[in-house]
């Protein structure tokens, strides 16, 4: 955020800006395979068995890479200025991430519009704060702080919504729990049933029978 570093240029800042903007992408996208997952899930409930985890991977972590190499790109010879960070007039290289973006929201908007208790997980704050508000300063101080807020907690507020509230979750963690505490107590009990030692009496009987052997 210095004024100086975004002049010099520099590319290790302009290196911080594009891997910014990929975990940015990556972040809708991931929320385009929640939609996806969940779409299936409700609409077609006997598809959920056909999606594999690699198909996510591809879609969180594959998909956005060369959008963001084409924009990284698109920056470098015709917008190489302030570290990539921000817009020059008349320059739209910026859409080249932005547009996906902006077409997985409408996609997963269209694809959830039934179940309006998902939108909070598929990017509203997005979808509230996605254009910046001008150059009035304290707009943009309170743009930015919020926004970076709601960015920087999304994954916490979905977490504890979404999965650690849930009671299909929180049942499947308690059946887990269970089944470890049953295979911990068998374990103790055969620990301690192997460590009694050998009863004195059975030793001084067996004892014996062996010197009347003899």
């Amino acid at each position: 955020m210095n004024p100086e570093v975004h002049e010099s240029n520099v590319i290790w800042c302009r290196l911080v800006t594009a891997a910014y903007n990929y975990f940015h992408v990556t972040n809708f996208f991931w929320m385009f395979g929640e939609g996806c997952y969940l779409h299936t899930a409700i609409v077609l409930t006997y598809s959920t068995d056909k999606l594999r985890k690699w198909m996510f991977i591809c879609i969180g972590w594959c998909i956005p890479l060369p959008i963001i190499v084409a924009w990284a790109i698109g920056k470098l010879y015709y917008d190489n200025e302030k570290c990539w960070f921000g817009k020059r007039a008349g320059v739209y290289t910026d859409y080249i991430y932005q547009g996906p973006m902006i077409l997985v929201l409408l996609v997963r908007k269209k694809a959830v519009k039934a179940t309006l208790v998902l939108l909070p997980l598929l990017g509203i704050t997005y979808m509230l704060f996605f254009v910046n508000p001008g150059e009035d300063e304290i707009s943009q101080i309170v743009f930015i702080y919020f926004n970076s807020f709601l960015e920087s907690f999304q994954g916490f507020f979905v977490s504890v919504f979404y999965c650690f509230l849930n009671g299909e979750v929180r049942s499947a963690v308690r059946k887990r729990w269970h089944r470890w505490q049953d295979k911990h107590s068998i374990r103790a009990r055969v620990a301690r049933a192997m460590s009694i030692p050998t009863s004195p009496t059975r030793v001084s009987f067996h004892s014996i029978k062996q010197s009347s052997a003899v």
